[in-house]
């Protein structure tokens, strides 16, 4: 019954080991998923939601092809609401998983048969170009992917998305520790039924006569006469007690890895990592921008600020200028042009991002408040960029661009994955309507403390009042011949303000305004004569009808909210000749 018993468990055990090894070799899993399509639309664009890149938990490998004729193929991930905007009424392929049967099914939709180049655009997370494309995201559900070839031609036909899959065998440790123990204990019931049956084995009888004597001290006489006596050999018991206990010990070490035996109850999920997107959580509200696509939109600003700044290039300038920050900067150029002891403007640092505030909107227009800074520099005043979006097609451009004051602190602001919301220009949760700003800060540098609005308005640290202000054009006033008088005015463009929201409920307001001068003579025969910027922008040596000159002033404050005590405060501004011309 011992060695019945040893036999069967024995089989046992190679029967668990045999499962256990199966599971990692013959029983084994499939490493992916992979779905699969092939398109035959004429649309310029497909677009995989972000619903099928999380169909199947893991990483998702990307793979595209069969772009036509030499076009290469264009990839690129962004918000989907982002991606969705982009393609707007374009012809479109939208790409579906079915998981029934482990392929991917595409529909066509949109009228537009043509795209504009989708390459560097503003809204995307990232992008992938080259003939064929091979790469691997770990994407979040509300991120899709678009795909082009040249934005006429078909996009690429072929398409595949594969996900890994858990190759964990939970079962093979167990059954590898399971069947070690059925085999040890084979062998150590085997062993055992072996000695019992020695002991029952008793000495045969000769025939003839009894049993002899035993002669007891055989052998201890033996040895104390000096010879040798065989000791009983111990080692082969020893020895097999050692094999069950080895092999036990093998089974079970093969069955440590951790993939190889259960996890707790299996109810965590695996969460997309976003690293991809640069954010760390979904934000409460979507927001214009994440930081990451804010640092590489300042990047190509400056790029093209540089490049057109060194050329004088007002059509590579409008890339990524427009509005007040555009005309002082067209105009900078045509003066450099006529004079060139004229400085350009000041760089836009590349880096050196210290606040970041994009506004909480999925629609178009949108902004970004950034203010960067070169630490090379210590003498140079911080800017103050304020870009706006305008299409989701179109490229971030900066509309106004100011160097803060020395003494400026700008207030604290919201993290940029929550932003901040950008108020109507007519909003009474301020001091002052962001769009009355403007119209009673020129009144100040018009009138200065006789200004109605001069007690809404801090002087400390607003520097622009000594170079614009009534000191200053009562002083230029005063320096003119008898023989010539000068006029002042203020224009203020209608919605010009931009105001986003600050913590403590008050508000980053950037406007502008056109500060005017009209010279004219006061006696016939008399000339009014233009020198410096003036003479170079308006191409007028001297006039008998005078001279008019338009001053574009950017300006950035601080409102604070209605039924405080604190005072608007100048945080930063940016003047210059933007027009000159005779008088008509």
């Amino acid at each position: 019954m011992r060695f019945v018993l040893a036999i069967v468990s024995f089989v046992i055990g190679v029967v668990l080991v045999g499962l256990g090894v199966g599971q990692r070799t013959v029983f084994a899993p499939p490493t992916s998923t992979v779905a699969s399509v092939t398109t035959t639309t004429d649309a310029p664009v497909t677009v995989i939601p972000g619903r099928v890149l999380v169909a199947n938990p893991g990483h998702q490998r990307v793979r595209v092809s069969g772009a036509p004729g030499d076009d290469t193929v264009f990839a690129a991930y962004g918000k989907s609401s982002d991606v969705n905007a982009w393609v707007a009424k374009a012809r479109h392929q939208t790409i579906r998983y079915d998981a029934e049967g482990t392929t991917l099914r595409s529909r066509a939709s949109g009228t537009e048969k043509t795209v504009p180049d989708p390459r560097n655009s503003d809204l995307w997370y990232g992008e992938y170009q080259g003939k064929e494309l091979d790469f691997t995201v770990d994407l979040p559900e509300d991120t899709s992917l678009l795909i082009v070839a040249n934005g006429s031609d078909p996009a690429p036909s072929d398409i595949s998305v594969t996900w890994p899959r858990d190759t964990s065998t939970p079962l093979v440790g167990p059954l590898l520790t399971a069947g070690g123990f059925f085999v040890a204990l084979g062998i150590v019931l085997y062993v055992w039924a072996i000695l019992h049956q020695r002991r029952l084995r008793g000495p045969r009888r000769r025939s003839g006569g009894a049993r002899p004597p035993r002669a007891r001290g055989s052998r201890r006489r033996a040895a104390a006469a000096g010879a040798q006596v065989p000791r009983k050999n111990r080692r082969g018991r020893r020895m097999v007690a050692v094999v069950p206990l080895a092999a036990l010990t093998t089974l079970a070490l093969a069955g440590c890895s951790s993939e190889y035996w259960p996890h707790g109850d299996g109810s965590a999920t695996a969460t997309p990592s976003a690293s991809a997107t640069g954010a760390a959580a979904p934000a409460a509200e979507p927001t214009a921008a994440t930081l990451p696509q804010i640092r590489r939109i300042v990047e190509r600003v400056s790029a093209v600020a540089a490049e057109a700044d060194a050329s004088r290039d007002e059509d590579r300038i409008a890339d990524r200028f427009t509005g007040p920050a555009l005309d002082l900067r067209t105009a900078n150029y045509r003066i450099r042009g006529s004079d060139s002891d004229v400085q350009a403007p000041p760089a836009i640092p590349s880096t050196g991002i210290s606040v970041a505030l994009p506004q909480q909107t999925d629609s178009w227009p949108r902004t970004v408040f950034v203010v960067v800074s070169d630490a090379s520099k210590s003498d140079v005043a911080p800017q103050a960029l304020t870009l706006v979006q305008a299409t989701p097609r179109e490229d971030y451009k900066v509309a106004y661009d100011v160097s803060l004051e020395a003494d400026a602190k700008v207030p604290a602001v919201a993290p940029v994955k929550l932003g901040a919301a950008q108020l109507s220009p007519d909003v009474k949760l301020l001091s002052l309507q962001p769009g009355q700003v403007a119209q009673a800060y020129s009144d100040i540098l018009a009138n200065d403390t006789a200004s109605e609005y001069a007690d809404a308005f801090s002087a400390d640290g607003d520097d622009l009042r000594d170079k614009i202000g009534k000191a200053y054009k009562d002083s230029k006033a005063g320096s003119l011949p008898s023989t010539a008088k000068i006029e002042y005015s203020s224009e203020v463009p209608e919605d010009a303000s931009i105001a986003l929201a600050t913590d403590q409920a008050g508000a980053l307001v950037s406007t502008d305004l056109n500060e005017l001068e009209k010279v004219t003579p006061t006696a016939d025969g008399a000339e009014v004569n233009t020198e410096g910027a003036v003479k170079a922008l308006s191409g007028v040596d001297k006039s008998t009808k005078g001279i008019s000159a338009t001053y574009g002033v950017q300006l950035l404050f601080y409102v604070p909210p209605v039924g405080t005590k604190a005072k608007i405060e100048l945080l930063g501004f940016s003047q210059g000749l933007i027009a000159a011309s005779e008088v008509q």
